[in-house]
């Protein structure tokens, strides 16, 4: 098809993930296209904040609304380093246009523990809320009785593991420009107003 390069879309150590099959069929293709002998960047995102769709991001925020009590699990010190959708596209728009084979994690400039981005949500928002440390196993359980009500997949203890791990920061260069903190203390009042169904969303029509 005269394709002189692919720049493929990945996920921040998705080798370490915890049995997720989201992230083995990540690391399936990333093996595939490095035998391939195709020219490729793959770069591998944490996770997106500003673009259309801000499902983590929203739906925190959205219980933080409903509930006066916020659960992290365990004790939330584990980090977290968003970036923003514009700072992905520009990464591998730079990266599609070299020769060379490279694999490379785009965080954002702020590295948060998942309490410190609990939190800042929260105060963005405008809203009060007690953030207490619960047991994973609670948090999964919590998370499979809303979802019988929303009819969706809330939380998964893969990714429970996964966030606990610390599989949604780098510790690459970050080359992210553009800061969680300022976004969300221009979008946080917009935030959760309405819950995103992400299996819904993601549902095709034939």
């Amino acid at each position: 098809a005269g394709v002189r390069r692919v720049v493929h879309f990945s996920v921040a150590k998705p080798d370490q993930a915890p049995g997720w099959t989201y992230f083995a069929g990540k690391v399936e293709t990333e093996r595939l296209l490095r035998k391939s002998g195709q020219s490729y960047a793959i770069v591998r995102p944490t996770v997106f904040f500003g673009g259309g769709r801000n499902v983590l991001i929203n739906n925190i925020a959205w219980i933080m609304r409903k509930f006066p009590i916020f659960g992290v699990f365990g004790f939330g010190k584990y980090p977290i380093q968003p970036v923003h959708i514009r700072d992905v596209a520009r990464v591998s728009i730079e990266l599609g246009t070299s020769d060379e084979n490279i694999t490379r994690d785009i965080a954002g400039p702020e590295r948060f523990t998942y309490r410190e981005f609990v939190s800042l949500i929260g105060k963005s928002m405008g809203v009060k809320r007690l953030i207490i440390p619960i047991p994973p196993i609670i948090g999964w359980l919590a998370g499979q009785m809303m979802g019988i009500f929303l009819r969706d997949r809330v939380i998964t203890r893969a990714e429970i593991r996964g966030l606990m791990n610390g599989l949604v920061a780098s510790e690459e260069e970050a080359l992210g420009e553009i800061t969680f903190s300022e976004w969300i203390a221009k979008n946080g009042s917009d935030l959760g107003r309405e819950y995103q169904n992400d299996l819904q969303e993601r549902r095709y029509n034939k």
